[in-house]
């Protein structure tokens, strides 16, 4: 038999549906059914039913609706509270709804259907994925006002705080939509963006394969200038005899870093102590890091232990100088080793770049083995010198490399496609977003800069699909 259009609860159970019978039998109809302006049975399927079924007349009350929303939002209060419905029929209430009438705001449609709006914000956000509906930028109230989906807000206390907060709100970045700040906080996030932002157009502008500098060599001959660099992250070999040569490292660190300069080095555990004590000869110890990863261990046949991380040491030139916050525990899911035996995963160095460093800093790498700091680098536009000692690992490095430029412009083509696609797009820069992400692996922050390696005409069209989205 097929559903009628507005028949989006459930049905009775047996048992259920013939109490309802028997009790209109007996004692009739209590509640007539609901119909509107055009005929279409809006409340009452179930007493329409038995009343057919025992040959009787079901009374009806006909009331007319402005909308179809207001018909949906009708069916639901008179429903919801007399059912008793699990939490698998109220997911499915919640998607045929949205089906129906995805403008709707989270809270309204909770508190039509008796969940919280964050149960409705987790269905509609899987059907948005699906492409069951699309993604609205804004949705409408119980009031039938259209509203952003989020707000920024700031609490002002005083008449200065009100000036700060009209000053600063526009700055705030887009994590801060649906949450309420002070205004302390909300200066203090208004500035990181700011920062961020320079820093994503001084990105754009260090994108030069000149900034990146491979050598075959020993660390113990590169020429550097001293007093230039501003990080030097390594992993070393881990075995004891590589372990005298850490004091040459340390030596050449205080050369080449700048007062405050940091060194970042992955070591083995086995001779761990061995590592630090010839590294305080000549620089201070700042703090040692965690590099983990899911998966498989590595055994380590000397004590037998299967092991899943590996210290990070961080020591300064000089006393230890205040960085913005930072997060000394990396843990990646997968272990990489396509270019080098000991390589160490894109992402696990490329946090340690983020931490430790800032678009426009010149890294080195004295053990550049897989070259996976050159390519962090590339990436997040560092300048970069690094050398190995084995010819085939430089060759392969410059392979690499060479492959990162051609996926760079590869994706530069295909975001000029997706950005000439989207244009008839009901959210065109949502849509271009979450392209991007899904096909490049790359986040937001990246995405920001390959935009301002477009042509001009491309970032034009890019702004006006900004003012077609709003």
């Amino acid at each position: 038999m097929k559903t009628p259009p507005y028949q989006i609860l459930p049905d009775l159970l047996p048992q259920q549906y013939d109490d309802l019978r028997d009790s209109i039998a007996e004692n009739g109809v209590d509640i007539p059914k609901v119909v509107d302006q055009e005929g279409n049975t809006l409340d009452g399927f179930h007493r329409q039913r038995a009343c057919d079924e025992l040959g009787i007349f079901c009374p009806s009350e006909v009331r007319q609706f402005a909308t179809e929303a207001e018909k949906c939002e009708f069916i639901l209060r008179a429903n919801c509270r007399r059912r008793m419905l699990n939490r698998k029929q109220r997911e499915k209430l919640i998607e045929t709804y949205l089906v129906r009438d995805p403008q709707i705001a989270d809270n309204s449609l909770g508190s039509l259907i008796g969940v919280s709006k964050n149960t409705v914000a987790k269905v509609r956000e899987h059907l948005v994925a699906i492409c069951q509906i699309d993604k609205f930028e804004k949705l409408r109230g119980r009031d039938g006002k259209e509203r952003p989906t989020k707000y920024k807000r700031i609490i002002a206390n005083t008449p200065k705080e009100a000036e700060t907060a009209i000053t600063i709100i526009g700055d705030l970045p887009d994590n801060c939509e649906g949450k309420t700040l002070d205004v302390t906080t909300a200066k203090r996030r208004a500035r990181r963006n700011q920062s961020q932002k320079e820093i994503d157009r001084e990105n754009a502008e260090l994108w030069d394969d000149q900034n990146i500098r491979l050598y075959h060599r020993r660390f113990q001959d590169l020429i550097i200038e001293p007093s230039s660099v501003n990080l030097i992250l390594l992993d070393i070999p881990y075995n004891k005899i590589f372990v005298p040569q850490v004091s040459d490292l340390a030596r050449l660190a205080a050369r080449w870093l700048v007062d405050g300069g940091l060194l970042a080095m992955y070591s083995g555990i086995i001779c761990f102590n061995e590592v630090v004590r010839r590294l305080d000869e000549h620089l201070k110890w700042g703090w040692m890091g965690t590099s983990a990863w899911m998966g498989k261990g590595n055994l380590v046949q000397e004590r037998q232990v299967v092991n899943n991380w590996k210290p990070v040491v961080v020591y300064s030139k000089g006393p230890w100088r205040k960085l913005r916050r930072w997060c000394d525990t990396s843990i990646v899911n997968t272990q990489e080793k396509n270019w080098h035996d000991w390589q160490q995963p894109l992402e696990d160095v490329e946090h340690w770049v983020r931490q430790f460093s800032k678009p426009g800093d010149l890294v080195v790498d004295p053990c550049g083995g897989g070259f996976t700091t050159a390519v962090a680098c590339y990436r997040l536009g560092r300048r970069f010198i690094g050398c190995d000692c084995d010819a085939t690992c430089v060759n392969k490095g410059l392979q690499r490399l060479a492959e990162e430029r051609a996926r760079r412009e590869k994706l530069l083509g295909e975001l000029k496609i997706w950005i000439e696609d989207s244009e008839g797009f009901r959210n065109p820069r949502w849509t271009v977003r979450e392209t991007w992400n899904q096909c490049s692996g790359l986040d937001a922050q990246q995405l920001e800069v390959y935009l301002r390696l477009l042509p001009e005409s491309h970032r034009a069209m890019w702004e006006s699909l900004g003012k077609q989205s709003a």
